[in-house]
């Protein structure tokens, strides 16, 4: 075993472990979770970076991955999963991949991380290519699962991004955005600290490329795919607020878009039918046509 585990941070004792009783272990956590905001605040450049990286990437039309292990790769493949509902992403742009597969979600699958070829294997399947993405995370810096296929993407001259919550060596990936959090309060347990402050990085960077991809108009979302009754109820109440228009007047109007906002807005602002607003959607700034 060439990594020393007991040297990583988020692997040692924490100093206020012993001071947990019933009575304050709320309070202790809430205290060591000042950590996660101060060390967000020095990666705030790097988070800024990642962001037009993602950002560039996928108005090129070219894929993003997510790619991690345990929690790290559960919190890659919500991120993932999330940006089609959310931001109407093209089909297959975005893909989470976890070490042990989809069975990893809700079941420990023993020594998937320690796969080195696995994530080779499924970057490959998924026909990863130049001007492709792939963002690394990994809370203890160590999956070989995640490294093994960050220097593939080296091997192959592909962008990388790595996420961990422990300082590296050396420079793991094109981005190192190293979140030092400390240790957590359960040795080990990188569920907590690192895997809050994995998720909001990764909210950090999704988002921010999503608004500068222009998929939002004063805070609200444009590109929703209303699968549920709560989206669609969403969809109504953005476009109601971005035409001022009343809801009954909203819905009619996205029933007639086929539930899509972007040409509800096009078909009521230029007058055009649900057709000539399809085939033009491309031709249209939405914020030039408020």
């Amino acid at each position: 075993m060439n990594v020393k585990y007991d040297k990583l941070v988020t692997e040692k004792i924490n100093k206020k472990s012993n001071l947990l009783n019933q009575n304050n272990f709320i309070d202790i956590f809430l205290e060591d979770h000042n950590f996660i905001f101060n060390t967000l605040k020095k990666n705030k450049r790097k988070i800024f970076n990642a962001t037009k990286l993602f950002y560039n990437t996928y108005i090129s039309n070219n894929k993003i991955f997510f790619l991690g292990a345990g929690t790290s790769g559960r919190l890659g493949v919500i991120e993932a999963t999330e940006m089609k509902p959310t931001f109407g992403v093209r089909n297959n742009s975005i893909i989470g991949l976890m070490a042990g597969g989809n069975k990893a979600l809700s079941k420990s699958i023993e020594g998937a991380e320690d796969d080195e070829k696995k994530s080779k294997a499924e970057l490959k399947k998924n026909k990863i290519s130049k001007g492709d993405l792939v963002i690394g995370i990994s809370a203890s810096g160590t999956s070989k699962y995640v490294l093994s296929a960050i220097n593939y993407c080296k091997l192959k001259k592909i962008k990388s991004i790595f996420l961990t919550c422990n300082a590296q060596k050396k420079k793991i990936s094109d981005i190192d955005i190293i979140m030092n959090v400390g240790s957590e309060i359960l040795a080990g347990s990188t569920r907590l600290k690192s895997g809050t402050v994995t998720k909001i990085a990764l909210n950090m960077i999704t988002t921010s490329a999503m608004l500068m991809a222009g998929k939002s108009l004063d805070g609200l979302m444009l590109d929703i795919r209303p699968t549920t009754d709560k989206l669609k109820a969403r969809c109504i109440n953005n476009l109601s607020l971005i035409l001022k228009v009343n809801k009954k007047q909203s819905e009619k109007f996205l029933i007639e878009s086929k539930w899509n906002l972007r040409i509800a807005i096009i078909m009521y602002k230029k007058k055009i039918s649900y057709y000539q607003a399809k085939k033009n959607i491309n031709n249209y700034l939405i914020e030039d046509l408020i």
